[in-house]
């Protein structure tokens, strides 16, 4: 046996292998794609096997055996074509034409004599025309195509460019009758690259699959375990659909998620929005409920109660699987595309290993939401502690007070009513009960803030005028407050009552934090659109670790509950919320040599007539935002 013969033989073994693989899945299958690789490779391998038994069965051949080898090999580019209507689509006329063609060609050949060379020539322009225009459609639609489905197509083309590239030589050097051997070594290489590149496209074996789908399946991964720690649910959703679908090479995914109780699913709309459907609706419902995968190639004659809404979608197939998890039913993934797949059996091992994982997404966020909401609850029981402790320790300091000066002065009165009343001991009383109510006032503050129950009372004023009465009130302490402010007015939409509490809590924390330092200072400018306002001290400052915490309900730093214990952390917590209720922002900064510079910006308002400052204010411009402040 020579070596050309040798090629001859594996290549009509492949074909005939090929053959048996694709009738096997379109057996299991059942899809037009399926049947018509049937017809393709079953042409071929009808062929030769019709020449390898026709000595057994005739000795001779007849005439007519030649034209019926050629009848059945020009039934290849035919199938071919009905390949490129299933892949992607072909005009009607094209498919009529074609079989009108072949039917032509099948009759010319058992018309005219065997071998005759204008027989031939029309296979030739039969495999050259029909076959090269399959071959540049499957390219087309290789081009719409991503990840697996893309590569085997492009096998395809490869295979279809070989095959009929083959074909047109062994016919050609049939015709010149010298049997060029240069000719024939090409045409059976040929063959035997594009039974090669066939079977890489139509049955690849399962470790070209799984180095194909690696690539595919790890940018899934990528894209979609990041999803388990987004907050928002529909967004989460969302982002997981466009990522199957992505990773599917379809036109989109839908993953609904099911409330066995009610019986529904809730799928993400691409509105923002879920939409609640019954459990068994459409396709997707269809396999959540009975447990099994479901393909509908033609979804709207599957399901036509909501064929109107596959329209919309533009779902004319559907492949749909359960989202389960250790036999609980979470849900359905479904996938869907304007045509049937190329290759079903990738789609489906894919979906339902989509199905797979998103199970699991969808459950570490389900897991990840209890822990949030215990961890919640071990948060909230600690504050209610820290508070219920602060405000007990808080609360029975003034009333201690109160109760002991009380009691004294009972004993007093009932000693001697012509007495005179004890006036340091009556102001002591009326100091606590006002820390008293204060406590309480703050307390109410925080929890009408935390439930928006505060309305803001905003007016147009000038901040100069805000901090001067703050300067003013504090003007007698011992520790007076150095207060700065520009020439021009410092406009901003504002409740006053508010603002200042915001400041008189930042300046008695100023005082409180740093007494024996240097004075607070309290500033005011314009600056980059914005009304700002800075209290800095030059106290014993917050940690680092600690500054992010500080604004937070409840929390006092570490180095202050050494120099006091009064204060249930409330302070801070409560002129954030009123500088936000105001569409501003509040941080902290250190002060250098010590301290801590805290800036409340406002939006600025547009300077008017009917706000002006008093015409003594200091002139003091700032040189440039809270450095200017902090080097004062």
């Amino acid at each position: 046996m020579s070596a050309l013969e040798l090629i001859s033989l594996v290549t009509q073994a492949l074909f005939i292998g090929l053959f048996l693989v694709v009738l096997r899945d379109a057996v299991r299958n059942r899809t037009r794609a399926a049947v018509d690789t049937t017809l393709l490779f079953g042409s071929v391998a009808a062929v030769v096997a019709v020449a390898r038994l026709s000595p057994i069965l005739f000795g001779q051949p007849p005439a007519w055996f030649a034209s019926l080898l050629l009848l059945l090999l020009t039934l290849a580019p035919y199938a071919m074509l009905r390949l490129v209507d299933d892949f992607s689509g072909t005009p009607r006329f094209v498919l009529a034409v074609g079989g009108a063609v072949y039917v032509a060609i099948a009759a010319l050949g058992f018309a005219l004599p065997a071998q005759s060379q204008l027989h031939q020539l029309a296979i030739i322009a039969w495999f050259l025309a029909v076959g090269g225009y399959a071959a540049i459609a499957f390219d087309r639609a290789r081009r719409r195509t991503r990840g697996i489905t893309r590569r085997r197509m492009r096998a395809i083309v490869v295979g279809a460019g070989l095959f009929v590239g083959a074909i047109v030589v062994l016919l050609a050097d049939a015709m010149t009758g010298e049997r060029t051997i240069a000719l024939q070594v090409l045409a059976q290489v040929a063959g035997l690259g594009a039974v090669m590149a066939f079977f890489l496209g139509f049955a690849p074996p399962s470790w070209v699959r799984r180095a194909w789908r690696e690539p595919d399946l790890r940018a899934f991964l990528e894209s979609s375990v990041h999803l388990v720690s987004v907050g928002d649910d529909h967004l989460a959703v969302s982002q997981l659909q466009h990522a199957v679908a992505a990773a599917a090479g379809a036109d989109g995914a839908s993953i609904g998620v099911a409330d066995p109780q009610e019986s529904v699913i809730r799928y993400a709309s691409q509105t923002g929005e879920w939409l609640t459907y019954p459990d068994d609706a459409f396709i997707a419902g269809a396999a959540y409920t009975q447990q099994r995968r479901v393909i509908a190639v033609d979804a709207a004659a599957v399901d036509p109660e909501h064929a109107q809404t596959y329209a919309t979608t533009n779902a004319r197939t559907v492949i749909a699987a359960p989202v389960t998890r250790d036999g609980r039913r979470i849900g359905v993934l479904a996938v869907y595309a304007d045509r049937a797949p190329i290759f079903i059996e990738e789609d489906l091992w894919l979906i339902e290993l989509f199905a797979d994982h998103v199970a699991v997404l969808l459950e570490a966020r389900d897991l990840a939401r209890q822990a949030g909401l215990l961890e919640a609850r071990e948060e909230a029981a600690r504050l209610k502690e820290e508070f219920l402790s602060a405000a007990a320790h808080d609360l029975r300091t003034p009333l201690t007070v109160v109760l002991g000066q009380a009691e004294l002065l009972e004993r007093r009165v009932a000693s001697d009513p012509s007495r005179p009343v004890d006036a340091a001991g009556v102001a002591r009383l009326a100091n606590e009960a006002r820390r008293l109510r204060d406590l309480v006032s703050e307390m109410l503050d925080a929890q009408r803030l935390e439930q928006g129950g505060i309305i803001m009372d905003r007016r147009l004023a000038d901040l100069r005028d805000v901090v001067e009465a703050i300067g003013l009130r504090h003007g007698d302490d011992a520790a007076a407050v150095e207060v700065r402010a520009p020439a021009d007015p410092v406009p901003a939409s504002v409740d006053m009552t508010r603002i200042q509490q915001v400041i008189d809590n930042l300046i008695e924390n100023a005082l409180k934090y740093g007494p024996g330092a240097a004075r607070p200072e309290l500033s005011v400018w314009a600056a980059d659109g914005e009304a700002r306002m800075a209290v800095i001290d030059h106290g014993v400052g917050i940690p680092e670790a600690e500054q992010d915490r500080i604004f937070e309900r409840f929390y006092r730093a570490s180095n202050a509950q050494g120099i006091t214990d009064t204060g249930m952390g409330l302070g801070l917590y409560i002129c954030r919320r009123i500088v936000e209720e105001h569409g501003g922002r509040i941080w902290m900064e250190p002060t250098p040599g010590g301290g801590s510079t805290f800036q409340v910006s406002l939006p600025l308002e547009p300077v008017r007539d009917d706000v002006e400052s008093p015409a003594d204010q200091p002139s003091w411009t700032p040189s440039g935002g809270a450095e200017a402040m902090v080097d004062a």
